[in-house]
């Protein structure tokens, strides 16, 4: 009897027969399992098993079950990445890394990420769009680390550079550097300019902002310490987005 490997253990495959019973499983009333030669042989969807005509009796060779674990595979593979975007937007690279760690074959999650594709469920400039529009709402990462975070989840440089184009990205990065230089300037009161200039400079780069945005930043902020000036973040500034150690050495 060949072996099938699943995310947590090896299973067999079954072995060519007759079905011998097809019941209802318990947890999930949406799937039935197949006895084969009087053994549980897999459990299926009612989608499989209503396009494949499966019944008791039916006898199976090993092609016909060798194309039912592959059915299966794949419904379990999509039902697993629908829910993953029922949470949110995500990459094509994304899924795939996801259906790969859960114990999914390549030709499985290919499949999978074809179809989902396909209906337009699985779009990356799309993900990209969603991706951009978030990070500039939270208002404190440059251009450069937003175009990482696309690469980082497999967006490719002819959709960056689109979309990119389309949201202004990087052209509003002084007022947005100028926002979180002030928004974190209370650690910042009484350094030396030099000590300033470091700890402040490195938390900006972190975030992305280009040299004339960090520049202009710190020369302002540094301004406004200097002059007593307190800035008071809004109901709108979320605290949590900032690292622990934006401002250490």
């Amino acid at each position: 009897m060949a072996m099938r490997s699943s995310k947590n253990n090896v299973q067999p495959t079954p072995s060519a027969g007759s079905i011998t019973a097809i019941r209802a499983q318990a947890r999930d009333s949406q799937r039935v399992n197949l006895e084969i030669n009087g053994e549980f042989a897999m459990g299926v969807s009612l989608d499989i098993l209503a396009h494949e005509g499966l019944f008791v009796g039916q006898h199976l060779d090993d092609a016909k079950i060798q194309q039912l674990l592959a059915s299966v595979a794949f419904d379990r593979a999509k039902q697993s990445a629908l829910r993953l975007l029922e949470i949110r937007p995500r990459s094509q690279r994304e899924i795939h890394e996801r259906l790969r760690q859960r114990g999914f074959d390549a030709d499985t999650i290919t499949a999978v990420t074809a179809r989902l594709s396909e209906i337009g469920l699985l779009d990356d400039n799309a993900f990209a769009t969603y991706l951009v529009e978030q990070r500039q709402r939270a208002s404190n990462r440059g251009g450069s680390a937003i175009r990482q975070d696309l690469r980082r989840h497999g967006i490719d440089s002819n959709t960056i550079s689109i979309v990119a184009d389309s949201h202004n990205l990087g052209d509003d990065d002084e007022a947005h550097a100028l926002t979180y230089a002030r928004k974190i300037s209370r650690r910042l009161r009484g350094l030396d300019r030099t000590t300033f200039t470091r700890r402040l400079g490195g938390a900006l780069q972190r975030r992305g902002f280009n040299g004339s945005a960090m520049r202009h930043a710190m020369q302002t902020v540094w301004q406004e310490l200097q002059q007593g000036i307190e800035f008071v973040p809004s109901a709108d500034d979320d605290d949590d987005d900032d690292d622990g150690d934006v401002i250490a050495d």
